[in-house]
C-alpha cells in the first residue's frame, strides 16, 4: 500500500514531510512550539525495526498542548505511513476521546490536500475519519473496546491517570496491538490523584526500552501566563494546584484517606474474620449498570470495627444488576454472618427491604441527605484517622478511598469523588462502619 499523501504530492515534498513530523504539522496546521516539536520528533522516532518506543507517555501540566500533540502524531502516521492504519482514540469517556479527533478533523477540513483524501462516502463523521484507501481513525468507548475484536496499529489514550477501571481498558488495548505491524500507543495525561493505576505503572517502567516517559512539572506553553497561575494558586487547594499546574503526584490535607491511613487500616486485617458470626451490620449501595451494587458487612471486634465482607456486583447496559438476585444474596449473607440489620441506600430498594422483612430480616431503606452523608463520611474519616477500622485489601476500595477529597464551605464539608471513579464500595463501607459504631454496647459486645 502507498501512503495516501504520496499519491498527491511531488516525491521530494512527500519525502520531507514523511521524514519529519514537525515539517508535516507546519505544512498543514501551525508551527509547533519548540518543546512540542522536540516531543513530537521523540514520540515518532524510528529505528530499523520501526518505532523506537512502543509506548510513549507524555505527562505535562494542564493546558500545555498534550492532546494537540497526540493528534498531530496520529495525523502524520495516518497520511504518511505506507502500511494500512487503524487508529483508535480513547479517554475517560467517548466525548473526551473525541477531543483529539475533533482537532484532527479541524486540520483536515482546513486543508484541501488532506480533505480530498477522505473517503467521500464516509466523510468526517462524528466518531470517525476514513480515507479513500480504507484506513480509519475512530473514537471508541470502553464497552466497544471490550469486544476484544479490535486490532489497532496506533492508540491515543488521553488522561490515562484518571482511568476508572484500574487498567483493564489499557491492558485490552495493549493486547490488541500485539498482532499489529509496528504498533504505537501515545498516552497523554497529567498525573492522577494517587500513585496507583496504569499511568503510575508506566512511570515505574520508564527504564524499559519499549516505554518512553516525557514528564514535565513546569508549564512551558506561552499561553499559560504567570497571572493565570497566580489566580489558580489563589483559588485551588495546594494539592490540586500541584496536580493540575505542576503535574506532581502527592497527597495533602484535602485528601479524605491517605496511603498511611490505608496501610494502617489493612495492616492487621485477618481474612479468617470473614467466618465470624454476628451480630453484624450490612449496608447496601444499590447500582444497576453504570454503578455497581456494593455490599459491606461490619462487626465490632476487640474495640475496633472490622469490615468482614465487601462485595461488588456489576451489571451492564445490556444486563443490569438483578434486584431479586441481590435480595437472594443478602438472604444468604444473613445466614452466613448473622446480620442484625440491613440498610439499603436507594429508593428502588423499597421492594427488596419489604421482601427481606417478610422473611424476618430487619431491613430499612435509607434516603441520603446532606446530614446523613456527613454523619457516615464523618464516622469513616474519624475511624481511618484514629485507627479504629480494619479493612480488606480490596484494590477497588483502595482506589475509591484514596481519590476522595474534602470540600469545605460555610455550611460545612462534604466528600467529593473523581467523576471517572465511582465511590460505591466506599459508600457501603462508610455506611457499614457507621451502623456498627452507633449501636449500643450490649449489641456489639
Amino acid at each position: 500500500m502507498t501512503a495516501p499523501l504520496k499519491a498527491v504530492m511531488a516525491e521530494s515534498a512527500f519525502i520531507k514531510l514523511a521524514a519529519d513530523p514537525v515539517a508535516f504539522v507546519s505544512a498543514f496546521d501551525q508551527a509547533p512550539y519548540d518543546y512540542q516539536a522536540a516531543t513530537l520528533r521523540k514520540s515518532l522516532e524510528i529505528n530499523r525495526h520501526g518505532f523506537k518506543h512502543r509506548i510513549v507517555v507524555v505527562s505535562w501540566p494542564r493546558q500545555n498542548g498534550k492532546s494537540t500533540l497526540s493528534g498531530w502524531a496520529a495525523l502524520h502516521r495516518f497520511y504518511c505511513d505506507h502500511e494500512p492504519q487503524v487508529i483508535v482514540s480513547v479517554a475517560l469517556d467517548r466525548d473526551s476521546a473525541r477531543i483529539i479527533l475533533d482537532d484532527a478533523r479541524r486540520v483536515i477540513s482546513n486543508s484541501s490536500v488532506l480533505h480530498d483524501l477522505v473517503d467521500p462516502a464516509w466523510g468526517l463523521t462524528k466518531n470517525s475519519i476514513r480515507l479513500r484507501d480504507g484506513r480509519t481513525w475512530t473514537v471508541k468507548s470502553a464497552d466497544a473496546v471490550y469486544s476484544r475484536g479490535l486490532r489497532p496499529t496506533m492508540v491515543l489514550f488521553d488522561e490515562l491517570g484518571w482511568s476508572s477501571d484500574d487498567g483493564d481498558l489499557f491492558q485490552v488495548l495493549s493486547a490488541g496491538m500485539a498482532a499489529a505491524k509496528n504498533p504505537l500507543m501515545i498516552v497523554t495525561s497529567t498525573v492522577g490523584p494517587i500513585q496507583a493505576g496504569p499511568l503510575w505503572d508506566l512511570f515505574q517502567q520508564a527504564d524499559d526500552p519499549g516505554v518512553m516517559l516525557l514528564y514535565e512539572t513546569e508549564n512551558r506553553s506561552p499561553r499559560i501566563t504567570q497571572e493565570f497561575l497566580d489566580q489558580q494558586r489563589g483559588i485551588l487547594p495546594p494539592t490540586i494546584y500541584a496536580r493540575e499546574h505542576e503535574n506532581r503526584w502527592g497527597e495533602g490535607s484535602d485528601v479524605f484517606c491517605t496511603q498511611t491511613d490505608w496501610e494502617r487500616a489493612t495492616s492487621d486485617y485477618q481474612p479468617t474474620r470473614e467466618r465470624d458470626l454476628g451480630p453484624t451490620f450490612c449496608f447496601v449501595d444499590l447500582g444497576w449498570s453504570h454503578d455497581e451494587t456494593a455490599i459491606a458487612i461490619s462487626k465490632v471486634v476487640d474495640g475496633k470495627t472490622d469490615v468482614i465482607s465487601l462485595k461488588g456486583i456489576r451489571g451492564s447496559r445490556s444486563e443490569p444488576v438483578s434486584l431479586p438476585a441481590v435480595q437472594q444474596h443478602l438472604e444468604d449473607l444473613v445466614s452466613k454472618f448473622g446480620i442484625h440489620e440491613i440498610h439499603i441506600e436507594a429508593p428502588q430498594g423499597v421492594g427488596m427491604a419489604q421482601g427481606l422483612m417478610l422473611k424476618g430480616i430487619q431491613a430499612e431503606v435509607i434516603y441520603p441527605t446532606s446530614k446523613s452523608n456527613s454523619e457516615r463520611w464523618g464516622s469513616l474519616y474519624t475511624g481511618l484517622k484514629n485507627g479504629q477500622l480494619r479493612l480488606p485489601k480490596d484494590r477497588i476500595l483502595r482506589r475509591q478511598l484514596l481519590t476522595l477529597t474534602i470540600k469545605e464551605s460555610l455550611t460545612g464539608w462534604k466528600v467529593i469523588d473523581v467523576p471517572s471513579i465511582h465511590q460505591d464500595r466506599a459508600v457501603a463501607v462508610a455506611g457499614a462502619f457507621h451502623m456498627a459504631s452507633k449501636e449500643p454496647d450490649w449489641l456489639i459486645s
